[in-house]
């Protein structure tokens, strides 16, 4: 049953939709002509020469859409099949007139064209009605891939069946199975029967998100895995969907749950248990022949459980401690002439690498494997950026881009303090559409080492299936525009065809996806007093309600109620004195969820910054972000905060007119599972006619002892106008970090200066 709201945008955008393809992704040709083609409950098709899984899958696929009944008709069908031949790979094409005709060039291109079909099926009361047109099409990319890690939180054997199944919908071809880490081993092993013994169970489980403090642990053992029988279950299935599964064997790092069950594989031999904790630990499988032997037998069995071309082999946040400190370890270093511990982790991936080669496989790895030199013949997925694949493909590898700023479905996708705990960062509906998987940087004879794309679902902070679902969905239809279009229509085109026709689709085979993407969109921008906003809901027919509360220094408060009209923008001046605090709450309608805010407007609220230091493009939400009002929070969140990757960075503010200033505010995140560190020092200058002079130069040695947000207060008590900031950060993230040897992030979010 339609709410409200989709009824009014399907009013407001029906006749818009009659030029553009209801399709997702969105074919490569799509030309509507006059007339439709109806029918009532049943429609009559030729399934004659279809391969019979074929035949299986459309018939599903009819209930899946429209709850259809799909007749056999070899006299006068209404739709027939036609093969296709000498054309691109998996291309397909349906004509609609008085019959339809689907060609096909694959099985799995017959699939992609049914589907397709079906989603421009409409139903009315007679009946269903289908607009005459034709429609070509193929996929860009070889592979479209989604992610899921069932360590961290397992989920069932069905479960995972109903992924594969929503992944099929859009035209992925490639379920990337993230099967071990420290918090749980998955997979049967019958030659180590220890591994889900011991590996696949732990005894505790963080609560709340790593940042909170003080920790708690859930008590309760926590666990389970799949049975090889269970396994070839799944792979048969997501076979039949035309998705290939790449599972996923951690190493050298993310072992821990490996090592409780066989200790011996580590560098000391030391027994622990199976991780109930978050992150990124310093006991990994050690280099010695023993650990290699021990996982190439693992991945005999493997290799007999998944018939597909790659196997993934892990590679990233391996810390070199153990080996550091290794007999075994150092000495191999010494035979093999390996100048360090990087040079020893590409040796242990090049001895995997030459066995799975032998083997008639392929391996991929995330892009730490490139550390130390990498074989020929592996593949390399891009995590930490676009960096390591464009490194790779300029070294001749294959490459698939997986870059956390666009593909990490884990990180929150709404602004709304409402949405579920997720581990941090911020990536919108928007962000994921943009995504291209062929960086500007690559040239035309580079450009074929990309594979393609996929997006990962890391699951610390997932810990049932629908909140799968509300991460993946709809994230998931932006990403497979990105990875299947020739050319992406406009996101405004995307957003209507996705409103119009697919969350229906979604709501009738219930899966619960976010609504965020649907909440009212409220623009920012500074003005001579301060900020302005303005909110442009989705749906213009409601009435945008603005609750405001303002809290003085003096402890009084004042609450209005506004009414906001159609692109009016609502001002908050800086405070004259102090810090004052507004606390909006903005809805849009009676059954809209409202956006709340706080604003704290000292006078620096708004004013212009000039960024002599660029922001990384990957936590850069606009130059307003460090002078709106906003304090950047736990957990923390990408829009939030702006991210730099540089040792030092320079900023110079304007504060409009020049006055004395009492201090300064500038607030730091602290997160070493995602290398951002507390800076080292800061400081703070005047500008005079063009010249800097330092009020201030303070190491920063408070950061250790305190939290993971902190605000450094400087003292100002001077008068300027302009205001000149340096940062300098580590050099480097220290040994036994995540991203150890690596410049750290620095993240800062409000600047506040008060009179």
């Amino acid at each position: 049953m339609k709410s409200n709201f989709l009824l009014s945008l399907l009013l407001l955008t029906q006749e818009y939709f009659a030029q553009i393809s209801p399709i997702l992704p969105a074919p490569v040709t799509y030309k509507e002509m006059d007339g439709s083609l109806y029918f009532t409950e049943s429609l009559d098709i030729d399934f004659s020469g279809l391969p019979v899984n074929l035949k299986d899958q459309m018939i599903e696929l009819a209930t899946v859409y429209h709850d259809i009944k799909l007749s056999i008709d070899l006299n006068k069908p209404r739709v027939r099949f036609k093969k296709l031949v000498n054309v691109i790979k998996d291309s397909y094409s349906i004509n609609i007139s008085d019959e339809v005709i689907i060609s096909y060039s694959s099985e799995a291109s017959g699939y992609y064209a049914f589907n397709s079909f079906m989603q421009l099926i409409e139903k009315d009361s007679v009946g269903f009605a289908l607009k005459k047109c034709f429609v070509k099409d193929y996929p860009k990319f070889s592979w479209r891939g989604l992610h899921l890690d069932v360590s961290r939180h397992f989920f069932t054997v069905d479960e995972v069946k109903r992924y594969i199944d929503l992944m099929s919908f859009y035209k992925f071809n490639t379920f990337h199975w993230h099967l071990t880490d420290d918090q749980g081993w998955r997979i049967e092993i019958k030659s180590f029967p220890k591994l889900t013994q011991i590996g696949a169970w732990r005894d505790s489980t963080l609560n709340n998100h790593y940042s909170t403090k003080p920790r708690t642990f859930n008590k309760e053992r926590y666990g389970g895995y799949y049975t090889q029988e269970q396994i070839k279950e799944v792979v048969s299935y997501a076979n039949s969907k035309y998705i290939t599964i790449v599972p996923e064997i951690e190493m050298p790092g993310h072992s821990r749950a490996a090592l409780a069950a066989y200790p011996e594989y580590s560098c000391n031999s030391i027994q622990q248990g199976v991780e109930g904790f978050w992150g990124v630990f310093d006991d990994i499988f050690c280099s010695k022949d023993e650990t290699i032997v021990f996982l190439q037998k693992v991945l005999d069995e493997v290799l007999v459980l998944f018939p597909g071309e790659y196997i993934h082999i892990g590679g990233d946040e391996a810390p070199k401690t153990r080996w550091k400190k290794c007999e075994k370890c150092q000495n191999l270093m010494k035979e093999n002439n390996l100048k360090d511990e990087h040079q020893l982790q590409s040796y242990f991936i090049q001895r995997m690498d030459k066995y799975l080669t032998e083997k008639g496989r392929k391996l991929i790895g995330w892009d730490e494997i490139l550390e130390g030199g990498l074989s020929t013949n592996a593949a390399v997925m891009s995590w930490r950026g676009f960096e390591g694949g464009v490194e790779a493909a300029n070294l001749g590898h294959l490459v698939v881009m997986s870059p956390g700023s666009h593909c990490y479905f884990d990180h929150y996708q709404g602004k709304g303090k409402d949405e579920p705990l997720a581990i941090g960062g911020y990536t919108s509906l928007e962000k994921v559409y943009d995504f291209n998987p062929v960086p500007s940087q690559l040239n035309k004879q580079q450009e074929p080492y990309i594979l393609g794309g996929q997006a990962n679902v890391w699951t610390e902070y997932i810990a049932d299936f629908k909140k799968v679902e509300y991460m993946v969905y709809p994230r998931a239809i932006a990403l497979s525009q990105a990875l299947w279009c020739l050319e992406k229509p406009s996101f405004k085109d995307f957003q209507k065809v996705l409103i119009d026709r697919h969350i229906r689709f979604l709501q009738k085979n219930n899966v619960n996806f976010s609504k965020s993407f649907i909440s009212p969109e409220i623009e920012w921008k500074n003005s001579k007093k301060g900020i302005k906003f303005k909110v442009l809901p989705i749906d213009l027919t409601s009435k945008i309600q603005v609750n405001l509360n303002e809290e003085n220094l003096d402890g009084k408060s004042q609450q209005k109620e506004i009414q906001l009209i159609e692109n009016q923008w609502l001002e908050i001046n800086r405070a004259k004195k102090g810090n004052s605090i507004r606390n909006l709450s903005i809805k849009t309608g009676e059954n809209s969820i409202p956006s709340n805010f706080s604003i704290h407007a000292s006078a620096s609220l708004g004013v212009p910054i000039k960024f002599i230091t660029k922001p990384s493009p990957s936590y850069n939400s606009g130059d307003l972000t460090l002078v709106d009002g906003q304090r950047g929070a736990l957990p923390w969140r990408g829009n939030e905060w702006i991210g730099f990757d540089t040792t030092e960075i320079e900023l110079e503010i304007d504060l409009s007119k020049k006055d004395n200033y009492k201090y300064i505010n500038l607030s730091f995140l602290k997160d070493d599972h995602a290398w951002i560190h507390f800076p080292q020092d800061i400081e703070i200058s005047i500008v005079e006619k063009g010249k800097r002079k330092i009020i201030e130069s303070k190491p920063v040695i408070s950061f250790s002892s305190g939290g993971q947000v902190q605000q450094v207060k400087i003292e100002l008590k001077k008068s300027t106008r302009f205001m000149h900031i340096r940062i300098k950060s580590l050099l480097e993230i220290p040994n036994g970090l995540p991203g150890s040897g690596h410049v750290p992030w620095t993240f800062i979010d409000e600047i506040e200066v008060v009179r």
